[in-house]
Formats: C-alpha cells, structure tokens, sequence
C-alpha cells in the first residue's frame, strides 16, 4: 500500500479535499475535451484553416465523444473491481494526452475524429470511476458538496477552453489543455485507494489505515467502518467456494446470478434511477450548448450578436451557479432540488422555443436583445444549479458496494448512448424541423424523465451509504439492526460470474 503522510499533517476534512481535487482536476481536463469542439469547429469554417469539414463531418467532431464513451464504460466497470480505483484513475490519463498530441500533428477531419474518440474513451473510463471515488472517500456530511465538484470541474474545463479559443488558435488551445492533464496526473499519484475497495478485497488492515487517515478515528466514523466491514464478512466467507469448479458449473451460476440480481430492487431501481437522469442530463443541453454554443447563439440571439463575448458570459454564469449548488447541496434535500430546477429549465426551454418561433414568423409586437438573453440566462441556471449537479452527486450515493461498478457502468452507459444521440441530432433536427420544435421536443424528454423519478428517487441527504442500500433493499431500521448484510450464497455467485464476464 502507498505511504500515507502522518496524521497531523492534515485534518481529514482536508485530505478529502485532496481525494477530490485529484479526481476535479481530471475532470477539468476532460471539460476542456468537451469544450474544445465549440472553438474547433468555427474555426474549420474558416477559408485559412488547412483543415475543412462538411456539416456532417462537424456533427461527427462533436458527437464522436459520446459513442467514445460507451467502449471507456465497458473498459472501467472490470478494471475499477479488478485493479482498484486508483491505478484505473492513473490509466484515464494516455488516452487524453495522446489524443491531446494527436489533435496538434493531423491534418485532416478523420485525424480529428479519432483524436477526440481516444479522448472519449478516456473520459468513458472517468465518469463512473470519478462518481465512485468521490463517494467512498468522502464523509456524508460533505459527500454532497464533494460529489458536486464533479459538474463543477466540468463547467471549469469548459469555460478555460472556451476562454482560450477567443484569445488564442485551437491549436494553441488544445496544447494549453493537455497541461491539465500532467496536473491531474501528478496529483493521482499521492491518492490512497479505495478504503471500499481494499475491504471488498479482505485487505481489512490497509483499509482501515486509508479509512482513518481520511475521515478519522471519532465514534461516527468508526461505526461506519465497522458497517462496511460487516457487510462483506460474509463475502469474504464465501470467496472460497468458487475455488475449482467446471466451466459448466460456473456458467449455470453466472445465468442465476444474472437471474436472481435482476430481481433485486437494490440493484435495478438505483439504475433505471441514474439511466433516467443521465438521458435527463443529456436532453436538458448542458453539453449541447457547450459544444455548439456559438451557432445556437446566433440563431437565438441574432446573427449580429457577438457569440464569443456571449459564450464565456454563459460559462462564467455556469461556474457561479455550480458554485451556488455546492452550498444548495448542503442544505437543500437532493429531491427538492431536482424537481425545482427541472421545473425551470422545462419553461425555459419552451420559452426559448416559442420566443425563436415567434420571431421567426413575425409574431412579436417588441423585441429586444435582453429577452433572448434573459431566456438562455435563467436556462443556464437551471442546468447548472440542479440538473448538472445531482445525477452526478447520486452516482456516488445510491448503488449498494456490491453491484457499485456493474450498476455504473451499466448507468453511465445511458449518459454516453444519451450523450452520442443529442449531440448528432441537435444540427439534423434543427435543420430539418427547426430550433424552435427542437427545443419543445427535449423539454419533452426532460418533463418525461422527471415524472419518473418523482415516484422512484429517495432522499439521500445526509444519510451513509449503508442506508441508502438498505432502503432499496427494503429495510425499516429495526431490520437494519438485525439482518445479515449480505447473502453469502448471492456474493458467491457474484464472485463466480466475474470470472466469466471478466
């Protein structure tokens, strides 16, 4: 295990700090990743640049990153259970700075193309692993303004290169980006692992070294290592009984466990949960604007609007209103949150739509640049205050230690899937059926997938993880203090089917 630093070097609220802005500071980088495609994609329309793109092929620079992320959500889900989290973390790293390197030395659109897939990847690897990390280092008491430094980070990535792209050439801009990338790096390297992870593995010892070091030895935290501990002895128990059996034998456990699993409602309501809100995430357009931010705003704007000066205001608004959610996510329950700024960014979105529609069709008896710009403003702030910051906080909140990985995986599969399809349709559907019924289309989405989770979603505010997996596990308290934490039968047949499916 790496050496820790001694325990008066720090307080553990500051060494969660120092967890978190390992993972922020990656995540940064790959806001750069995202961003990029806003000042790359004007600046190919350009008769100097040596490099030209058809609408499609811009689609496809854009788009690319979400298909990426569905092979880096396949890669992770084995490789966080397997080798831990930290050298997983380490490994989101190449992929980033090659496609970085690539970017500076091609000289054509494919070039581009596989570049930023390379980067996707990476990123596909980070969105659970970030989540899951975030989660299990950090106290409850602060996991929620932790876990919201995720969308934070991205918001940060996305405004430093949009900020870079009105000073400087994308070329210039994409060398500038992969120095966050070496930060982020350096920074992995000083992390512990996992305390979760070294329990699931029986190296008890080691994590409760990790364990102290990062929250402390008072009463509190040590119950809930002792919960944590307690809810894999079982597992631990039963790791033996896999030992030697016939590939036959391993398959027939493997189909029930699948079988037996998909009954479970700790396993699937936490992902049919995060499967909503990610496709909630996507369509609501936080990556949408950040990646066409100047062509939406002309067409809402006007074609005379100064789109660049607009674009980093929009960015500087995203990043004060994600500094705003870190607060709100310490005193406003995760619900109450969700729902208010959804609600908002629905009658944003139609707001938008009918205001464009309206203009369009000569419709308005007074216009003036402030109504648009009002518009995409409170927009902004729903996005950001809410929408972009609560699925990624419940990532690391709802799925039990036992399916944590597979659930992610399985979870930030729909974000890369919703990803890929509302960025390539966003240009097809606005030159086919317009912005206007464009807008009114994904407010759909959105008002469909809040009305889901109004029935599914619990409260997890201030709550461990242990009892929030109790209570999709259907547990009152008076059961919680009584039943045995995992079936061993069950964990076993988790371990044999990892062999196939690994």
């Amino acid at each position: 295990m790496d050496e820790l630093p001694k325990k008066k070097s720090g307080s553990p609220f500051l060494r969660q700090c120092f967890v978190t802005a390992a993972v922020c500071t990656n995540i940064i980088a790959h806001g750069c990743v995202i961003g990029f495609s806003a000042i790359l994609i004007p600046s190919l329309r350009l008769p100097e640049s040596h490099i030209h793109a058809t609408t499609s092929q811009e689609s496809w620079i854009a788009s690319i990153i979400g298909f990426a992320l569905i092979n880096g959500n396949f890669v992770i889900t084995p490789l966080m259970d397997t080798v831990g989290r930290k050298k997983s973390h380490l490994l989101t790293i190449p992929p980033v700075l090659v496609g970085w390197f690539l970017t500076l030395l091609v000289n054509d659109v494919a070039g581009l193309i596989a570049a930023r897939y390379l980067q996707g990847v990476a990123m596909g690897m980070l969105g659970p692993l970030g989540s899951i990390i975030i989660g299990e280092m950090t106290d409850p008491r602060n996991r929620g303004a932790f876990l919201t430094g995720v969308s934070l980070s991205l918001t940060i990535g996305v405004l430093f290169c949009h900020s870079l792209g009105v000073y400087f050439s994308w070329q210039q801009s994409a060398l500038t980006c992969s120095f966050i990338t070496f930060i982020s790096c350096l920074l992995i390297i000083y992390t512990p692992e996992s305390p979760s992870w070294l329990i699931s593995k029986g190296r008890i010892e080691e994590a409760r070294e990790v364990f102290i070091w990062l929250r402390g030895d008072d009463d509190q935290q040590m119950d809930e290592l002792e919960k944590m501990i307690a809810a894999q002895a079982t597992a631990r128990k039963a790791s033996v009984m896999d030992q030697g059996l016939p590939i036959r034998k391993k398959i027939s456990y493997f189909f029930r466990y699948v079988r037996n699993t998909l009954k479970k409602p700790e396993f699937y309501k936490p992902i049919i949960i995060m499967v909503v809100l990610y496709m909630m995430f996507q369509f609501a357009g936080i990556n949408i604007i950040s990646s066409y931010a100047t062509d939406i705003i002309r067409q809402v704007v006007g074609p005379d609007a100064n789109a660049n000066l607009i674009m980093v205001a929009l960015d500087i608004e995203r990043l004060i209103c994600n500094i705003l959610a870190v607060f709100l996510m310490k005193t406003m329950k995760r619900r109450t949150l969700l729902f208010f700024t959804g609600g908002i960014c629905v009658l944003s979105y139609i707001g938008k739509g009918g205001y464009v529609y309206a203009k369009q069709n000569n419709l308005l008896s007074y216009d003036g640049q402030w109504i648009p710009l009002l518009l995409i403003g409170i927009y902004m702030f729903s996005l950001t205050v809410g929408i972009s910051s609560i699925p990624f906080a419940l990532s690391g909140e709802i799925f039990p230690l036992e399916y944590r990985g597979l659930g992610s995986g399985i979870s930030v599969l729909s974000l890369s899937l919703n990803f890929f399809i509302a960025l390539k349709c966003f240009p097809v559907l606005t030159s086919s059926i317009g912005l206007p019924f464009t807008y009114f289309l994904y407010a759909g989405v959105v008002t469909l997938c809040l009305a889901t989770v109004w029935f599914m979603l619990p409260e997890t505010k201030d709550r461990t993880l242990q009892e929030i997996e109790d209570e999709f596990r259907g547990l009152s308290p008076n059961d919680r203090k009584s039943v045995e934490p995992l079936n061993g039968r069950t964990e076993m047949l988790r371990r044999v089917s990892s062999h196939i499916m690994y």
